[in-house]
């Protein structure tokens, strides 16, 4: 694992665990977005810049397989919950398993109490990998950025420095796989529309009144 990101995840068990040592006051309004994206649609973008102007902390892909790997020989981060949220997150992810039909297995287990916990810890923006099918109630806003195929497309080949066609592909697959997994580990349908409580055209948006748009949702 890259020294950049185990120090991150370091950080960031720290920092809830300096959060479970204060009395924090139930949240009442939205300190969670999930991020979904077609591929080419600036999604990422969005992500970051919504933390960037907000000061809530970023959860993609790669932090967290960090996480679910290192949960596998470590409890640290799913203790940085009190007991009374860990029995809640156990009793979220057994009624979503049941659900939803599931046949869980040691991954994805392991993905549900990550995303959980940071739907309890709050102060979070999480970047694909299905939350908006596991995190829902009144502190999370379900988001998606999408755009037409020729701007994604073209933002593919630039972003990537591939000729159309290769661009083409790449953005198909990258859907493909996305869509792929979360009906895997979620049982749950990626374009189906009433999974997302806000959707936004970067076709027709800029990043930055995304961003905006999404900013004036939560508040």
């Amino acid at each position: 694992m890259p020294k950049s990101i185990q120090k991150r995840i370091d950080e960031q068990i720290k920092k809830w665990e300096m959060e479970k040592k204060e009395a924090k006051p139930i949240q009442e309004f939205i300190n969670v977005i999930t991020i979904s994206r077609e591929c080419g649609s600036q999604g990422c973008e969005v992500a970051e810049r919504l933390c960037s102007e907000t000061g809530l902390d970023l959860f993609d892909k790669k932090i967290l397989e960090a996480m679910v790997d290192i949960s596998k020989t470590n409890r640290g981060l799913l203790e940085t919950l009190d007991e009374r949220s860990m029995n809640i997150v156990d009793d979220i992810i057994s009624n979503f398993v049941n659900e939803h039909h599931l046949w869980a297995d040691e991954y994805s287990k392991l993905l549900l109490k990550i995303l959980t916990t940071i739907g309890k810890h709050g102060n979070a923006v999480i970047l694909g990998r299905g939350a908006n099918c596991v995190l829902k109630g009144k502190n999370v806003l379900r988001v998606k950025i999408v755009a037409p195929m020729t701007v994604r497309r073209n933002q593919t080949q630039k972003c990537h420095g591939m000729n159309l066609d290769d661009a083409m592909k790449h953005m198909v697959s990258t859907d493909s796989n996305r869509t792929a997994f979360v009906k895997r580990y979620f049982n749950c349908d990626a374009n189906d529309p009433s999974n997302y409580d806000l959707i936004l055209n970067t076709g027709t948006l800029s990043v930055e009144k995304a961003v905006q748009i999404i900013k004036c949702a939560i508040n």
